[in-house]
């Protein structure tokens, strides 16, 4: 299988490329402002990506909802185990926004936009999500998991980083080997749960009863109605989530890897930092640490896999040498904190939130 041309690129009259995308129709009728030029006159058009922008994510998370209990209340009509459904269909369902915004991004020709996604969601849930929870309430170490999630962590993190830095790219050969490997993780996850102690097997089912359907979705015919018209609203808002993001690179003149870093990586890890926030206001702040070893691992494994699949991811320059680096730096640091027996205090929170708006500072004054 060919990897399709990181933005189907054609000839320009200068001898260029340029990227046949909605936003470079927007840069040929009303040209955005370059750098040190004033947005008068273009506020409209601005204006009008964010709100774009705005829409898709508020279709994503609606629509992630709506997929998410219509699945739960599916698996529990066709009589699934609380394990399959707090482990599989919860952990995937939930996922599904940063999966369909990445598989858009590779699909409108904008591969960069998904590596970044990837990158910069991975980056930012350790940083940003782990740092900020940390403020409100300090992390005790994790002895048990640690060895469990250490593995995983860095080889995934390593290999999609070490692609990039070696290839540039990621094949969609390797795109399928990389899905396999979730598979095969979520398959030793589910035995795993199903040998160890009961208490392993109440926290799943907690997290099951933690999604509770609308009354409605006792149907199962309601119920996968659900489910789709959810998976409907995830793949028209990832659409528009995506065309917005490409127009206001477009229009600010920056690159769309680093929109994909920052702009689409943000708005996709903010779920996790919403509920981050809220466990640890609640006493409950170890629980951002699975959350966020089960998001990376997913973004690396299972939405860079499947984005390579449908079409290549491509790495551009810094991406590879800056970007992938940072990201593996991030999880040893993460790791490091956790095996320690302090664990991550309000001190090494505010390193790490300091740290991320140092990084998005450098990267984007690279571009």
């Amino acid at each position: 299988m060919m990897i399709r041309d990181p933005a189907h690129r054609r000839q320009t009259p200068a001898g260029g490329f340029s990227l046949p995308t909605r936003a470079g129709a927007l840069k040929g009728s009303a040209p955005g402002p370059e750098r040190g030029h004033s947005f008068k006159g273009a506020n409209p058009i601005m204006l009008w990506m964010f709100l774009e922008i705005a829409f898709g994510l508020g279709l994503l998370y609606v629509g992630g909802e709506a997929m998410v209990r219509g699945a739960v209340a599916l698996g529990r009509w066709l009589d699934l185990s609380p394990l399959v459904v707090g482990i599989i269909i919860i952990g995937f369902a939930t996922s599904m926004p940063e999966l369909v915004v990445s598989v858009q991004a590779v699909w409108q020709g904008l591969p960069e936009i998904a590596t970044g996604n990837i990158l910069g969601s991975n980056t930012a849930n350790i940083l940003l999500v782990l740092g900020a929870t940390a403020l409100v309430l300090p992390m005790h170490h994790q002895p048990r998991a640690l060895p469990r999630d250490a593995l995983p962590l860095l080889l995934s993190g390593g290999v999609f980083a070490l692609l990039g830095l070696l290839y540039g790219l990621v094949h969609p050969v390797a795109g399928a080997v990389l899905f396999l490997a979730l598979v095969g993780l979520l398959s030793h996850e589910f035995r795993r749960a199903r040998r160890e102690t009961r208490l392993s097997r109440e926290l799943a089912e907690e997290l099951a009863e933690e999604v509770e359907p609308h009354p409605l979705l006792g149907n199962p015919l309601l119920a996968s109605l659900a489910a789709l018209i959810g998976l409907g609203m995830l793949v028209y808002g990832g659409h528009l989530f995506v065309s917005g993001a490409s127009a206001v690179a477009a229009a600010l003149g920056v690159s769309h890897g680093l929109i994909g870093l920052t702009l689409v990586a943000l708005g996709t890890s903010s779920p996790e930092l919403a509920s981050a926030l809220v466990a640890a206001r609640h006493g409950h702040s170890d629980v951002a640490y699975g959350n966020v070893v089960g998001s990376n691992l997913f973004n690396v494994l299972g939405v860079g896999g499947a984005a390579a699949m449908a079409g290549g991811l491509t790495y551009p320059d810094l991406m590879s040498v800056f970007d992938g680096p940072v990201m593996l730096a991030a999880t040893v640091l993460m790791l490091a904190f956790f095996a320690s027996s302090r664990g991550l205090t309000r001190t090494r929170g505010a390193l790490f939130v300091g740290a991320y708006i140092a990084y998005i500072a450098l990267r984007a004054s690279f571009s």
